[in-house]
């Protein structure tokens, strides 16, 4: 698989490693020849210098072939039009973007690209830990209706069954993990303090899912 990152800072240059370690081919533009140097020395993939809105310099990093774009500048103007213009002009099919401010998100859905902003996605996930103590969602689906959550199993739970914590919440089960390590359950599981439970459930059901997490720590 090809890929293409735009921006070299803290964050395009940290997905560059990652990608670059799992073995993806890795291509990164970045204006500035100094910001390379946060790839280190083992960095496996190519540099390549100059302004990503420059169409020379996207062929000379190979976008007729690539499989995936990342924008990661500094900069929401320059992701978005870097972003469209990879989506339009060489088709490539996965195209993701870094939005630093949520009131541009709403421009790069009408092109039509992924936009993650980093500071939303962690004002959500603390809101989740204030409003819902004892469970950390991992994913959100659709609109919201359906959440994956980690449960942190308290004192008062430990020994209790899976299947009794699905009658009493309406979750499905779907891993659990202990130690660090992740298994897959069975109805008779008996889960440990300090374990995490994997549970997916329609958003309706949160309530229960509070209510069995401080019944249990009264």
């Amino acid at each position: 698989m090809k890929l293409i990152i735009a921006g070299c800072g803290r964050v395009g240059s940290e997905l560059a490693q990652k990608v670059a370690g799992k073995g993806y081919d890795v291509n990164v533009i970045d204006i500035d020849p100094e910001a390379f140097h946060r790839l280190g020395p083992d960095f496996r993939g190519r540099t390549i210098q100059g302004d990503v809105r420059d169409r020379a310099i996207l062929e000379r990093a190979d976008v007729q072939e690539a499989d995936g774009f990342a924008a990661v500048t500094p900069r929401d103007d320059l992701n978005l039009v870097a972003s469209q213009a990879v989506k339009s002009l060489y088709n490539v099919p996965n195209v993701v973007a870094h939005v630093y401010d949520p009131t541009h998100a709403h421009a790069f859905a009408l092109a039509g690209v992924h936009a993650i902003n980093p500071s939303s996605w962690g004002a959500q996930r603390m809101e989740q830990v204030l409003t819902h103590p004892g469970s950390v969602e991992i994913v959100s689906l659709g609109n919201g209706e359906v959440r994956v959550l980690e449960i942190c199993i308290p004192p008062r739970l430990s020994g209790s069954s899976v299947a009794d914590i699905v009658d009493r919440c309406t979750c499905i089960p779907t891993a659990l993990i202990r130690g660090g390590k992740a298994m897959l359950l069975e109805p008779d599981t008996t889960v440990k303090q300090g374990d995490l439970l994997v549970v997916t459930l329609e958003s309706a059901f949160l309530p229960s899912m509070d209510t069995l997490l401080k019944e249990q720590e009264n």
